[in-house]
């Protein structure tokens, strides 16, 4: 009996094989349809700019980030060449010159996504992100459900203290080895299981059912669909989980700093709002985002593996009261994960120890988590206050240097050091630099070379980012961003709760096309001074607008840690921006009930002081 095998690439067909020509045209549509709706767009979008007036010039920006965005939404365009669309239009429109909207392109927080690549892509080459990735599955691989929080909650609480994109740009290399792990696991189980049932055939003398192994291995290539999609939820829960830490606490994410920086200007008597004061009212919201976004995550991406934990647990207390009263039994899906945690485990303890080159970047990992920690923590004075002489006044005037040494010099240091560091123990059988007996030095490879970077960087994402920048960029210029503040006038005499909702939908919807710093900076000035003429506590309006900026779950452009993710190819814009819409009406929920309960009187505020009261 001859074996059917598959074509290497199924989407080379013969156009004279039956049903190929079919075929053919189905797949060559496909790109022609994306070019021709992406010109219809674009001459759309050329038209309207070209039939406003010269003093229209936010109707025109508006046009264009319009434009970017549904290009974006339809991916008719890669996103790397529709990030590049403000850089064409925005000169078009008489927005931003071209040296304008280049220049934003490449900037503070780029250099930072870069500097946590090289750190990643070193991890990835020597291999430690795999063993820290099997470490977390043999603590948390016994569902999709727990496997999802361990992920999220390990986001959550090191974007407290490190930046959003730089927690994201370290966690998504694990992400990607525990699902690399998974595969494999799944794919070694999926074999034993089809060999046993390959050997109880042969017993019942019917081998002609049994799979060939040619074709078996061929369908063992790809994923399944319910694996994808668990896959798309886990990704996900990485930047979901980074962006809702940078708003527990106020050095977590730059738009606290911005609303701290604006309040103190505005209202100088008003009550102090410091690191503990912020933590207090703002880690109760970030906890209750993470709680959410969990289960919309979960129930969209593992649901099956929700219902059996609920199960379970109601199992357990039940037989807590009344033992014995609901015997245990396993599910399908809890023996198959029970058969995986005994697979993770026997994979762990197959690397051996740690190699020299792993316990050099761990500790290198350790090193820059701990300077970014503790390059300026409020409430303490961290390494960066370290004071170097200048060159004036004859090396006697000394210049504090945290004003100089940010985020981004950390982490380009470190990545500058991983091109000079030896992959090998370079004292490795040696006494005092002498080569053992009978054997040479070799020159070793360093932790990082530059054919790795350039094959593994994902330049891509930089570019995107950079769009995001460019559309913030044309937002402040063109007035856009003045415009939408003002446009809040409409709220006065209103009811606060309503006011804090309209706010934070309005500013969740800004910061999917503008950077959240650039969102709480244009808008912090607007909502200060509103508060007097809708007659609340300015906090009531500055803090609802600043933890809204960081609810950009949408579009790849709205953040750093959104943007990281497209490095999976599991992953499309049609996938965040459906979670995403759930995610941001549930969170801005969220952010009105804490702002509309706890935070005042966490502050010792009452919300009803009048706003004359305090000297501006």
């Amino acid at each position: 009996m001859g074996v059917k095998t598959l074509p290497e690439d199924c989407s080379r067909l013969e156009l004279n094989s039956p049903g190929g020509e079919e075929e053919h045209k189905v797949k060559t549509q496909v790109p022609q349809w994306k070019t021709v709706f992406t010109a219809v767009v674009v001459l759309v979008a050329v038209i309207i700019i070209a039939s406003l007036e010269n003093d229209q010039k936010k109707e025109r920006a508006g046009v264009v980030i319009a434009t970017t965005a549904l290009l974006w939404c339809t991916e008719a365009m890669p996103l790397m060449i529709t990030a590049l669309m403000p850089a064409i239009l925005f000169p078009f429109a008489g927005v931003l010159d071209t040296k304008e909207v280049s220049a934003v392109y490449w900037n503070y927080i780029s250099m930072l996504m870069l500097g946590t690549f090289l750190m990643a892509e070193s991890v990835e080459a020597c291999g430690l992100h795999r063993r820290i990735a099997l470490a977390i599955l043999s603590l948390l691989g016994r569902s999709e459900a727990l496997l999802m929080m361990g992920s999220i909650l390990v986001a959550w609480k090191l974007s407290m203290f490190m930046s959003n994109t730089a927690t994201t740009a370290m966690m998504l290399p694990i992400i990607g080895a525990i699902i690399d792990s998974l595969r494999s696991i799944q794919r070694d189980i999926d074999k034993k299981n089809g060999d046993i049932k390959m050997k109880e055939v042969q017993t019942n003398g019917s081998v002609a059912e049994a799979l060939p192994e040619e074709e078996e291995g061929a369908v063992e290539e790809a994923d399944l669909p319910q694996f994808v999609w668990f896959c798309k939820g886990l990704i996900l829960s990485i930047p979901y989980g980074a962006s809702m830490g940078g708003i527990a606490t106020l050095t977590g994410t730059p738009p606290n700093l911005v609303f701290k920086q604006n309040f103190e200007k505005f209202y100088a008597n008003g009550p102090t709002v410091d690191f503990g004061k912020w933590m207090a009212f703002c880690y109760p919201i970030s906890f209750l985002l993470v709680v959410v976004g969990w289960h919309v995550l979960v129930l969209m991406y593992a649901r099956s593996s929700y219902v059996d934990m609920i199960f379970t647990i109601f199992r357990k207390i039940g037989n807590l009261v009344s033992p014995g009263t609901f015997p245990s039994e396993e599910s399908d899906d809890q023996k198959k994960w029970r058969q995986v945690n005994s697979e993770i485990k026997k994979k762990y303890r197959a690397l051996g120890p740690l190699r020299f080159p792993e316990i050099v970047l761990f500790c290198l990992v350790i090193v820059l988590v701990i300077l970014w920690l503790l390059r300026d923590p409020a409430g303490m004075e961290g390494w960066s206050i370290a004071h170097g002489k200048s060159m004036v006044d004859g090396f006697t005037h000394h210049t504090p240097l945290h004003p100089y040494l940010k985020d981004a010099w950390i982490a380009i240091l470190v990545g500058i050091l991983l091109f000079n560091i030896p992959k090998e123990n370079p004292l490795e059988g040696t006494f005092l630099w002498r080569s053992p007996p009978g054997k040479k030095f070799k020159r070793s490879e360093k932790l990082l070379t530059m054919d790795v970077v350039m094959k593994k960087t994902p330049w891509d994402v930089l570019v995107l980012l950079g769009g995001g920048y460019a559309i913030a960029e044309g937002c402040e210029k063109s007035g856009l961003s003045q415009w939408l503040g003002d446009s809040f006038g409409f709220l006065n005499g209103q009811n606060n709760v309503l006011v804090a909702l309209v706010i934070c939908l309005m500013v969740a919807c800004l910061t999917e096309v503008a950077s959240n710093t650039a969102s709480t900076t244009l808008l912090m000035p607007v909502l200060a001074p509103m508060a007097k003429t809708l007659n609340v506590n300015p906090l009531f309006l500055m803090i609802s607008g600043t933890v809204s900026a960081s609810l950009a779950f949408c579009l790849p452009s709205a953040t750093g840690p959104n943007a990281l993710v497209f490095t999976f190819k599991e992953i499309r814009v049609i996938d965040m921006l459906r979670t995403g819409v759930i995610m941001n009406v549930l969170s801005v929920l969220v952010v009105v009930l804490g702002v509309s309960t706890w935070t005042l009187p966490i502050l010792g505020i009452d919300n009803n002081v009048f706003i004359a009261s305090w000297e501006t």
